[in-house]
């Protein structure tokens, strides 16, 4: 992970002028574990920025992408998440309540290769894993009503 300084150190690095609207939207992401959509985070910075655009959290979240800072996750045509944790790793989408969880515990350390066909070993800079299904707690509940409601 990373700071609210290192974040506005990247985007200076990378030639982006630092203003007060873009530091409110790295420091909003800073240490976040969940994956906010930029329609969260505007919500979170307005009362800081009340003229603030969405169109200014869009271009920032673009930027950060640019530099790292934040993994961009395309769920589908409607929803796009941001993931300030870019290490590699999966996610799983949970397909009743919609909640976005890591996969943290997949160990992808070894994938550094893959075979493309049987002669091949092509390297392997990142991935994405994405698994759908129905988490534990949507899955209890859905017990619970069969339970009661018959």
């Amino acid at each position: 992970m990373w700071t609210t300084e290192q974040g506005i150190d990247r985007l200076r690095e990378a030639g982006c002028k630092i203003t007060s609207q873009r530091i409110a939207i790295v420091r909003a992401l800073e240490g976040r574990k969940d994956h906010p959509s930029a329609e969260t985070i505007y919500g979170e910075v307005l009362r800081l920025h009340p003229s603030m655009s969405i169109a200014t959290i869009y271009g920032t979240l673009k930027m950060m992408a640019k530099v790292n800072l934040v993994k961009v996750l395309s769920i589908d045509d409607r929803r796009v998440y941001f993931d300030p944790n870019t290490n590699n790793h999966g996610h799983y989408l949970c397909e009743k309540c919609g909640r976005l969880f890591d996969l943290d515990h997949i160990d992808a350390s070894d994938l550094k290769t893959i075979r493309l066909s049987p002669d091949d070993h092509s390297s392997v800079l990142r991935f994405e894993l994405f698994a759908y299904g129905i988490c534990s707690s949507c899955q209890a509940g859905e017990k619970l009503k069969e339970r009661y409601l018959g």
